[in-house]
């Protein structure tokens, strides 16, 4: 499996979020371009913080979504997020399935996807919880 290349269209997915409503990846097509950020394993405190400070720092321009696939509990995970002022949607995704959707076997991985539903950039092995170099491809592909 290969983590999708820029210029490859994104696929269609949806999933809980643990910050709100659900995640319908046709709702977010057309409105602003989408970061999808693909944690290791579960929700850390650490890339809460620093996501939340990317989201708030940019969300006039860019969606910031997270995607998880290990909690201890979905309640314990709903209610942590809400404690740490996470507002951006986090995709809990159990199985696997959008992970698998987008090519990515070693999670920590970054997919920019355009207005138009096409990957601007795609990357593995990023840290998270250091937002500059996910902040640095959001800058160089939004424009």
């Amino acid at each position: 499996m290969t983590l999708l290349a820029p210029g490859t269209p994104a696929p269609t997915f949806k999933g809980m979020n643990l910050t709100g409503p659900e995640i319908n990846f046709e709702n977010y097509k057309g409105k602003k371009p989408l970061v999808l950020i693909f944690s290791s394993t579960r929700v850390d405190p650490g890339q809460i913080k620093a996501v939340t400070e990317m989201w708030k720092k940019h969300r006039e321009k860019v969606e910031i979504m997270t995607a998880s696939f290990k909690l201890p509990s979905v309640s314990m995970a709903k209610s942590f997020m809400q404690q740490m002022g996470a507002k951006f949607p986090a995709l809990y995704d159990p199985q696997q399935n959008v992970y698998k959707l987008f090519g990515v076997e070693n999670p920590v991985a970054v997919v920019i996807i355009g207005i138009d539903g096409n990957i601007l950039y795609s990357a593995e092995s990023l840290d998270t919880k250091d937002t500059k170099s996910i902040e640095d491809a959001l800058i160089a592909n939004i424009k």
